[in-house]
């Protein structure tokens, strides 16, 4: 047998399911922003009964929960309802072409044609949401380019005036200020209810970073005083995401030195 074959047919992992602590998973269960998901849901309200919304604009600093609570909102519209919804990371569909095609894909279940203009894409989005309902997500928005920001809000926050369409938009970005770093033209436009993410309390992280551990690890990985001290640190960092990546990173060093339980040691001489 050879080592890798030991590797894989031996159950040594000290995790239950290491999923848990990547920055990406979402928890069955939110902590400290349920009101702030109550908002969400109430601004999306209209729409549900074939209403014009007031749009939405989510702002915090990084690691607060935004992109988490969104998700969750959009995973209830869609469970309870047949309303389509549309996610954009804008750090990955990075430009305006790459926005209007996976807002294409979703509608129309195609890719549309590399040598179409994406006017024409955009035109066509528009033409079918004069036919259905949509919710639309731009996160991380302030990442684009100035030109494409301008640009999109522009086009999609006058939309109603060209097409009769009845799309729910929500705006995710990481500063405040982010409406004063727009053009006037594009400023005057977006008018939104405003959703402030405050940055977790030390408590709140606490909550999280124990359920996480929990539920990732197996019992006796870590303990309680541990879980406070790396909560402790991570607030001062002002970062969960800081919190999680520590956990990992810890539980991955005890396995690949074949222990079974986090030392303080571990924990007061570890650097990310």
């Amino acid at each position: 047998m050879s080592i890798l074959e030991e590797i894989m047919q031996t159950d040594s992992s000290v995790f239950k399911n290491q999923d848990i602590f990547n920055i990406n998973y979402l928890p069955e269960i939110i902590h400290g922003r349920d009101q702030e998901l109550k908002s969400i849901l109430i601004n999306i309200k209209p729409i549900l009964t074939n209403n014009k919304v007031l749009n939405t604009i989510i702002m915090g600093n990084p690691s607060t929960g935004k992109t988490t609570v969104i998700k969750h909102a959009l995973l209830e519209i869609e469970n309870y309802t047949d309303i389509k919804t549309c996610y954009i990371n804008c750090n990955i569909q990075n430009t305006l072409r790459k926005i209007y095609t996976q807002i294409f894909k979703l509608l129309f279940e195609i890719q549309p044609r590399s040598n179409v203009a994406t006017e024409i894409i955009q035109e066509k989005i528009m033409e079918k949401l004069e036919q259905e309902p949509l919710i639309l997500v731009f996160d991380d928005l302030n990442t684009l380019s100035e030109p494409d920001t301008n640009k999109l809000i522009n086009e999609l926050f006058r939309a109603n005036e060209y097409y009769h369409t009845n799309i729910a938009i929500i705006i995710i970005v990481n500063n405040i200020l982010f409406k004063y770093s727009l053009e006037k033209s594009a400023q005057s436009i977006l008018h939104c209810n405003e959703i402030i993410f405050t940055d977790y309390t030390e408590e709140q992280m606490y909550s999280i970073l124990k359920t996480r551990c929990d539920k990732g690890f197996k019992p006796g990985v870590i303990n309680d005083q541990q879980i406070k001290k790396i909560t402790k640190t991570a607030k001062e960092h002002s970062s969960l995401r800081w919190g999680l990546k520590v956990l990992n990173a810890l539980g991955l060093k005890i396995e690949t030195e074949n222990r079974d339980k986090i030392t303080d040691n571990d924990i007061m001489n570890f650097t990310l």
